[in-house]
């Protein structure tokens, strides 16, 4: 009984206490930032859809004013598509930059020689 006390407060003192599980933060680092690089396909995707279709709509000599009033649904992916990039970005690197504000202002025990 007191072997396992003993051995139970050894690994104690060996893994030090965080608030995270490093291993967790980092996977869900990885994918957040693997979802925005999608996001930036379909942000590019649907920047080049636009601009086909304001050479198409060039093409059949529609309007300015009627050109700028079909303009927005078509910007509306597009700004979407931009601005779930930029946050999953965000979150990506802010998980990041926490783990490493909580490594660094952490006091590491002294180590023994």
């Amino acid at each position: 009984m007191t072997d396992q006390i003993t051995n139970q407060q050894d690994t104690a003192e060996q893994k030090p206490d965080t608030y995270f599980d490093e291993v967790k933060l980092s996977r869900f680092a990885d994918i957040a930032d693997i979802i925005s690089w999608f996001f930036l396909f379909l942000f590019v995707l649907t920047g080049g859809i636009i601009i086909y279709l304001i050479w198409y709509f060039h093409k059949n000599h529609i309007g300015l004013e009627q050109f700028f009033l079909n303009l927005p649904p078509f910007l509306v992916p597009f700004i979407i598509c931009g601005f779930a990039w930029i946050v999953l970005k965000l979150i990506s690197e802010g998980v990041y930059l926490l783990m490493d504000i909580e490594n660094n202002t952490r006091q590491h025990p002294p180590v023994k020689e």
